[in-house]
This record gives structure tokens, sequence and C-alpha cells, in this order.
């Protein structure tokens, strides 16, 4: 799924005091912030960071007030991805060096900000020609999604599913309701409340593009996932 209207805004703070002896393996400890631009924190979010050398990957989970503490280990350089719905957003990276002897890093804060869109297209979602079964190489991306639903424990969000014109706008309309409803039974098995899913169909009435090439046609039948407030 590719999310373009996407912008993280990240403020990282490292910092050294001496006196203080260190360990073999020194880490970096830091107080993760993470809240939309307004400043509202974000609770039950997943952030990765993923170490440049050792690949290492380390996995925190704010908390209510939008917050946790991660210890990462010094001498590398981490990328960092927040998941959002469905999807992980790549932000660039930045390193924690290695510190001298006799030195210890202080507590600093790595602040994140970012508004979650409103509505994004299922990109890798796909059916039969026709019909509304999911096709197989469609897993990933729902189960990706029903793990953030689970997550978030009160995400509300509409299925809605578009169809090109290809076909009477009766038959479009209610191939749109099936596929929305596909994708809800298939998250609600996965472990989703039905009461954070509504779905519906949409046929022809909303295109993204042209009907008049087959380029268009493609970018119109699609599946979008909208949040509900």
């Amino acid at each position: 799924m590719k999310l373009a209207v996407m912008k993280l805004f990240v403020l990282v703070f490292l910092a050294l005091s001496s006196g203080l002896l260190h360990s073999q393996t020194e880490k970096a400890p830091l107080n993760v912030v993470v809240t939309t631009k307004a400043g509202k924190p974000i609770p039950n979010d997943k952030i990765t960071f993923i170490a440049a050398k050792s690949k290492l990957q380390i996995v925190g989970l704010t908390n209510e007030k939008g917050q946790f503490l991660v210890h990462l280990p010094a001498g590398e350089e981490y990328a960092i991805k927040v998941e959002v719905i469905g999807d992980e957003i790549d932000y660039n990276t930045f390193e924690v060096p290695v510190p001298p002897p006799g030195v210890k890093f202080n507590t600093r804060t790595l602040e994140i900000r970012y508004d979650m869109p409103k509505s994004v297209v299922l990109e890798d979602l796909y059916f039969a020609s026709g019909k509304y079964t999911i096709e197989t190489k469609s897993y990933a991306v729902l189960d990706q999604l029903a793990e953030y639903l689970i997550r978030k424990k009160k995400t509300k969000i509409r299925v809605e599913g578009h169809t090109d014109s290809d076909g009477s706008d009766a038959s479009n309309l209610t191939l749109s309701q099936n596929r929305a409803n596909a994708v809800k039974t298939y998250l609600e098995k996965k472990g989703v409340p039905s009461g954070l899913i509504e779905a519906k169909g949409l046929g022809e009435a909303i295109p993204r593009e042209e009907n008049t090439t087959s380029e268009g046609k493609a970018k119109n039948r699609r599946t979008e996932i909208h949040l509900v407030e």
C-alpha cells in the first residue's frame, strides 16, 4: 500500500554525560513520544528501530500517553518504521555513536509527529476478475490491517469497494458491495470486532481516473479504507 500523503516529523536528541562508567555494550535510552501534529498523544502505536549493521529490530508500543522507553545499542545507524493502516512508513536514519570510556548516555527524547490520513487505497489487494474472491497474494496486507485494528482497539473503519465502468450500474454496485463485504469478513475472521468495520459498495460512481483506458479502469477498480470518526 502506498501512502504518499503521509509525512512524519522526527526530532532526535542524544547527549553524553561524563564521570559515569559505561558497560561493555553501551545503550542509549530514548523516551519515544508519538503525537499528532497538533500534539495529541497517539496510543498503541507500533514503532520499529532497525539497526543497519546487525539488522537487529527493536519494537516499541506507545502507552496511553503516546510514550515508551527504548534502549538502543551504540555504534549503529537506525532506521525508523512507523506502522499505520495496513502498512509501515519508512523514515530516515539516525546514528547512536559509541561513547568514549567513562561516559554514558543520558536519557533523551525522540519525538515523532504525524497525522493519520483519513483514507487510503489498499494497493496490494486483489480479487479474481469479475468476482469477490480475495486472491491469496492479498492476505499479507489484510493481515497487517487486522493486526493494526486489533492493536488500536477503538479505531473504526469503512471499507469501500469501487469498480470501473464495464458492465451495468447494478452489477457493478453489487460486485463492489460483495468485495467490501469479503474484506470485512476476512478481517473479522482474523479477530477484528465486527462493530469496528462498515462495508459499503459504491460501484462505478466515484472514479479516480477516466474509464477510457485500461490504466484508468485499473485505478478505478480499488478498495479504500476510510477512518470513521
